[in-house]
């Protein structure tokens, strides 16, 4: 749902320095003229280039409008309060089989937990292991990307699992819980880990909405211009300037059209976790930008262990 254009590609070349002025940004976000990389057309369905082929997120002109409101369409059957109880709840369980033990938030709960409950929202013969699949999908998932022809077995899974229907539907619901996955483990990654460092409780919205402006997951984003070169747009600092507020999700025709549900994901999995569970001191390191910032391991435990039943 928070979408970058952050590809190994992208990274070696030499490339301008990144647009921040915040109404720059938005222009440039706001113009149809600027477009995202066209991924071609006909390869074998349930492959890494057919899901890329499909989706929105990919697409530009009338493609894109139609593709998006699929994706709108799905969407509109998510209730977001019925996602953070789902997530809370799906927290909760890990504390409890920890039992006290240290385990990685990030691993068990950032990376895991919203995949499953929206994979179960979108409709998954098997949530968990549509959640298992999520993680090969989304490392070559963007154009530039080495060797995505490793994710192929995963994506045909995926068509698979979720419900059957024309292509395009199909890839829409694989999209959005791509677009989840990363970027909502960086979101509730860096609202526990700021969280339980501070002094004092922060509500876990309040924090999902502070990490947005200030420390968002989704750096960059890129577009191609009318002249046919790529421009890259530095989200976090034109969001973190910008009184209009932050840039996380987009802004414009692409603006993710999920936020409220991933913030309610977010909210809901990083709940017990401020409320239960304290750093065991364990460093905390985040990857190099522009990747998109979800912590490389995020230690913690419960700090007064329910007793067994």
């Amino acid at each position: 749902m928070l979408a970058a254009m952050d590809t190994p590609a992208a990274r070696r070349r030499a490339a301008p320095p990144a647009v921040t002025d915040p109404g720059r940004v938005r222009a440039v976000l706001a113009d149809p003229r600027y477009t995202v990389p066209d991924p071609g057309r006909g390869a074998p369905p349930g492959t890494m280039h057919w899901l890329r082929q499909h989706v929105a997120r990919f697409s530009n002109g009338a493609d894109h409008a139609r593709r998006r409101g699929l994706a709108e369409d799905l969407l509109r059957g998510l209730d977001p309060r019925s996602l953070r109880a789902r997530a809370r709840d799906r927290s909760d369980a890990v504390i409890d089989r920890a039992a006290g033990a240290p385990f990685d938030a990030i691993a068990l709960v950032a990376r895991r937990v919203p995949g499953v409950v929206l994979a179960g929202a979108l409709g998954a013969a098997d949530p968990p292991e549509v959640a298992g699949l999520l993680a090969a999908v989304a490392a070559v998932y963007l154009p530039g990307a080495a060797d995505p022809g490793r994710a192929d077995a995963s994506v045909a899974r995926l068509t698979e699992l979720l419900p059957a229907g024309p292509a395009e539907q199909v890839a829409a619901r694989i999209g959005l819980l791509i677009q989840a996955y990363a970027a909502t483990a960086g979101l509730i990654g860096t609202c526990v880990a700021d969280g339980l460092s501070a002094a004092g409780r922060v509500p876990a919205a309040d924090l999902v909405a502070r990490t947005l402006r200030g420390r968002p997951p989704v750096l960059v984003t890129g577009r191609v211009t009318p002249a046919g070169e790529t421009v890259t747009l530095d989200l976090a600092s034109a969001g973190r300037d910008d009184p209009a507020g932050p840039l996380a999700f987009g802004y414009g025709p692409r603006a993710c059209p999920g936020a409220a549900q991933a913030c309610a994901l977010a909210a809901g999995a990083a709940g017990p976790l401020l409320a239960r569970c304290g750093l065991t001191g364990a460093k905390i390191s985040y990857p190099a930008p522009p990747a998109i910032q979800v912590p490389d391991r995020l230690e913690v435990a419960e700090r007064d262990p329910r007793p067994a039943r």
